[in-house]
């Protein structure tokens, strides 16, 4: 299983349709712990997370507070 791991500037649940403008990185990854290790890279750099299947889109963890300390099991 793949995943797609994006780190947004902003609250993504107040994104307006599909607006991707306040997206500011992303990455693919072939399985479970370099998401995770992803994941919590963004997180230190102050970025929401949201991680989600790479075939299907659907939205796996997230979005993941930079507030908020970093789950311990995210995929």
């Amino acid at each position: 299983m793949q995943f797609t791991v994006e780190a947004s500037t902003s609250d993504p649940r107040t994104r307006e349709g599909y607006a991707r403008d306040n997206l500011a990185d992303f990455d693919y990854c072939p399985d479970r712990s370099s998401a995770s290790a992803k994941t919590r890279h963004f997180h230190r750099r102050g970025l929401w997370v949201e991680v989600y299947h790479t075939d299907t889109g659907e939205l796996i963890a997230g979005p993941i507070d930079p507030d908020q300390p970093c789950p311990a099991y995210i995929v």
